[in-house]
Order: structure tokens, then C-alpha cells, then sequence
């Protein structure tokens, strides 16, 4: 989906969603807005099965809108999901069990790829809710070897949470850094072990001097 349009949709649909839209390069991290094309996933995210992987309210007036994962839910359900409604060229697993999918694949949800600077640094925040040290958020970087798109870099938060509340998790990085050919960078929400609920929302990714860079690390 053309990065334009949505900041576009985005500007156009109120002061809030309009402030976020212009501090944060990851365009829906809040996940308030519906894609365009198809109203049953977020703008500029992939789309969630709606068992393992909802798009959802979250029934908390401070978030709204969010995803949430349950890591409960069998390899034999999610497998049977993905084929309902036709994930399957995404997501499968060849022999199910009946195990929860926490202790073997987890699950996961891709943002679209957005561009990476090669002399830029960044910073990703965003809010997490759930078992601490059973999630993370990857950010993985794409680029050009011997002519093939190959992914080149990457770099994940650990979701951590002192209770059943909304905690704040962030970090700092730097694709071009090390891996220069990196061009596109996408985010992963993921989510494992224990088997139980987590939500993830207000994803930002936004550029920062070379200084907070050094400081963050």
C-alpha cells in the first residue's frame, strides 16, 4: 500500500490520529485506522486471523483499537483458522498437535515495509500488555544482494510488564550502522511462551540524532 496515501488518510482523520501520524514514520501503529481496501485488518499491517491474532478493542479508553494475541490457542485451531480465511500461503504449520501454539511457533503480525535511511538512527516505542519476557517486537531490515530483496538486519525489544497493565518499551537502533545495503524495514509483533493474552499498541518509529543513538545504546 502506497506510505503516501495513508499518511493522507490519516491527516484527514482528526487532530490525534493527524499528530501521530506526523511524529512517527510507522504509519497505524495506533491501529485506529481500517485499511482502506479491506475493513477487517488495520491499514498498513497485515492481516490477522481472528483467532490466535484479532484486531480489537481494547475496551481501555486510552488505547482504543489494538492488536491482541492469544498464545492459547492450538496448532490444530490456528491451522484450521489460517485455511478459513485463506492465510494459508502466510502461515501454516505441516503436522499440527493439538499443544498450544505458545510452546511451539507462537504467532505473529507483520507491519508494511517502510524506508530505511542508510545514515539514519531511529527509535521504536510502543505499549505492551501481558506476560513479561513472553514477546517481543522485531524490527527487521530488507536490501539488495546480488540483485535479490533478502533480509539483512534485525533487531527486537523484549516486551517486559510488571502487571496486568499497559507498560511503555523501547529502544534505539541503527540499520545503515552495519548493514548498509538495508533499504526497508518492517516490524514484527510476536508472541510465545507462556501460553496466555497479549495486546500491543502505539507503535512508533522515529528518527533521532546520533547522540540520543549513543546514549540509548
Amino acid at each position: 500500500m502506497d506510505i503516501a496515501f495513508i499518511f493522507a488518510a490519516f491527516l484527514a482523520s482528526g487532530p490525534v490520529s493527524a499528530q501521530l501520524a506526523a511524529s512517527s514514520l510507522l504509519p497505524n501503529g495506533t491501529f485506529e485506522q481500517a485499511d482502506p481496501a479491506d475493513a477487517t485488518k488495520p491499514a498498513a499491517w497485515g492481516k490477522p486471523d481472528g483467532l490466535g491474532v484479532q484486531w480489537v478493542e481494547t475496551r481501555d479508553p486510552a488505547h482504543g483499537r489494538a492488536i491482541r494475541m492469544d498464545t492459547r490457542v492450538t496448532e490444530k485451531a490456528m491451522v484450521a483458522q489460517w485455511k478459513k480465511t485463506g492465510l494459508t500461503n502466510e502461515w501454516n504449520i505441516p503436522k499440527p498437535a493439538g499443544n498450544a501454539i505458545a510452546e511451539t511457533y507462537g504467532l505473529s503480525l507483520y507491519s508494511d515495509p517502510i524506508p530505511v535511511q542508510r545514515t539514519q538512527p531511529y527509535r521504536i516505542t510502543f505499549a505492551f500488555k501481558g506476560p513479561s519476557g513472553g514477546a517481543k517486537v522485531w524490527v527487521r531490515g530488507w536490501g539488495l544482494v546480488q540483485g535479490k530483496e533478502r533480509r539483512r538486519w534485525e533487531t527486537w525489544v523484549a516486551c517486559t510488564s510488571t502487571s496486568d497493565r499497559w507498560t511503555t518499551c523501547s529502544q534505539v537502533f541503527f540499520p545503515g550502522k552495519s548493514r548498509p545495503e538495508v533499504t526497508k524495514m518492517r516490524v514484527m509483533l510476536y508472541a510465545f511462551y507462556p501460553a496466555g493474552i497479549y495486546w500491543f499498541d502505539d507503535l512508533r518509529i522515529e528518527p533521532i540524532s546520533l547522540h540520543e543513538y549513543e546514549a540509548g545504546r
